[in-house]
C-alpha cells in the first residue's frame, strides 16, 4: 500500500509540474532571433530521417543553402546547392554549391 501511494503521489507531482509549465508557456512564441538588425544567417532543419535537410539562409546575399541528409553519415555536411533570390515573384535560381 505503501508503494502504491509513492507512485501516486509522484505521478500527481509530475502533472502538477507539467500543468503548470504547459500553462505558463502556452502564450508565448520561441524565436531563434529577436531582431532583424544583424543577425547573420537563420537556419531550418526539415525532418529527422533518410530525407531530412537543413535549410541555412543569409539575408545579405539573399541566398538559400540547402544542406541534404544533414542527420545521416558523417559529421561533416556538404552544401547541395543554393537558391539565389532577386526579387520576391522572380525565377529562383538553383545553384549548385562549390
Amino acid at each position: 500500500m505503501v508503494k502504491v501511494w509513492e507512485w501516486t503521489r509522484n505521478s500527481l507531482a509530475l502533472l502538477g509540474v507539467l500543468s503548470i509549465g504547459l500553462w505558463l508557456g502556452s502564450s508565448r512564441t520561441v524565436n531563434a532571433s529577436g531582431s532583424d538588425a544583424g543577425m547573420g544567417v537563420q537556419f531550418q532543419l526539415a525532418g529527422v530521417n533518410e530525407a531530412s535537410s537543413l535549410l541555412v539562409y543569409q539575408p545579405e546575399t539573399r541566398t538559400v543553402y540547402v544542406y541534404q541528409g544533414a542527420t545521416l553519415g558523417s559529421s561533416n555536411v556538404q552544401c547541395t546547392y543554393k537558391f539565389q533570390m532577386t526579387r520576391p515573384g522572380e525565377v529562383i535560381q538553383r545553384i549548385p554549391c562549390p
